[in-house]
């Protein structure tokens, strides 16, 4: 079988209600044995599909509002929070649970369709990561995004059909599939970025001081929350904007790469200061350090890939003698 090859999903619902013919069944049967990865993409398929062994609804005009109200009930806005394990991979499937359901019996019913999609518009996905993770995640559009620890990305029920937008708390990569006709916009709480298909990493940790973009590949807009363009980035830019100063500041001809090295599980460091090489350090292992004079002067350049904890503090050690003790998740480290 062509390993490019995919299912539909209107063949993956005939499949999970056994309306298929065998032909398709055999089809499906070796396109889940190719990749673990389809496996877990069709039970999260029958996690969403609640109504999997219901009875098809059928329209009967006499008690039309009795159908409504039964459609109605399932489609209520339920938010719904992912917590990721670093060795799972999410897809997104709310939408194919809303196809599963209306395919019931071969017939589509379109009943009250402006209210459904009002209904939607209000319904969130969140998907995150806790600190010590990280976690790869496809949009429904086909965008990946790899979540950094401690951050979050969520999502209307109608992505990708009237827009595309997201909005993150924390660091994410992002490797957005063109779409001239929709734009990709991350939203956070300092700033917007806009584009149509390009790769780029943005930091906006809620207690972070700073705001950061950094384009790999393509052009990307920054906006303020006015929506005012603020810049247009090219690839090895980068633009901060501090919170607290309400200033932004844009560097050209980086490394853009080092800052979207922690999706490679490396973290880089050149000349950062202590503080965000704590906070940084915290979220990468996830522990709390208690770090007498986090405040320093002095700037930091090392790289951290498969080194413990300790061992990174060893390496610390050799720039900046310090003593420390690790009891659990709580790290209290002194400078000599």
């Amino acid at each position: 079988m062509n390993s490019n090859y995919k299912p539909s999903l209107e063949l993956l619902a005939a499949y999970l209600s056994n309306r298929c013919n065998q032909e398709d069944k055999d089809k499906i049967n070796a396109w889940l044995s190719i990749d673990p990865k389809n496996g877990v993409y069709m039970d999260q398929l029958r996690t969403e599909w609640r109504y999997i062994d219901e009875e098809p609804i059928q329209l009967d005009t006499k008690s039309k509002n009795k159908i409504w109200d039964h459609v109605y009930g399932k489609l209520r806005p339920r938010p719904r929070v992912v917590v990721f394990n670093p060795k799972r991979f999410w897809y997104g499937a709310a939408a194919v649970a809303m196809i599963l359901f209306f395919l019931g019996g071969g017939t589509v019913f379109f009943i009250q369709k402006n209210a459904i999609q009002e209904q939607l518009q209000h319904q969130l996905t969140t998907i995150k990561t806790n600190t010590g993770q990280k976690s790869e995640v496809l949009l429904p559009d086909g965008s990946v995004v790899w979540l950094n620890a401690g951050s979050k990305i969520s999502y209307h029920n109608t992505f990708n059909q009237n827009d595309r937008k997201v909005i993150l708390e924390g660091e994410a990569f992002f490797d957005v599939k063109e779409n001239e006709d929709l734009l990709f916009v991350v939203e956070t709480a300092s700033l917007d970025v806009v584009v149509k298909g390009t790769a780029f990493d943005v930091s906006a940790y809620p207690e972070d001081r700073h705001t950061e973009v950094s384009l790999v590949r393509g052009k990307v807009d920054i906006q303020n929350k006015k929506g005012e363009l603020v810049r247009k980035l090219l690839p090895n830019d980068l633009i901060r904007y501090d919170k607290e100063k309400n200033v932004y500041a844009f560097r050209q001809d980086n490394n853009a790469i080092q800052y979207s090295a922690w999706k490679n599980e490396e973290l880089i460091f050149e000349n950062e200061s202590l503080d965000v090489v704590v906070k940084k350090l915290e979220r990468w292992y996830g522990v709390e350090m208690d770090w007498e004079h986090a405040k320093s002067a002095k700037r930091y350049t090392f790289k951290v890939k498969t080194e413990s904890l300790r061992e990174m503090l060893q390496l610390i050690n050799v720039i900046t003698p310090l003593d420390y003790r690790i009891e659990g998740k709580q790290v209290t480290v002194r400078q000599r």
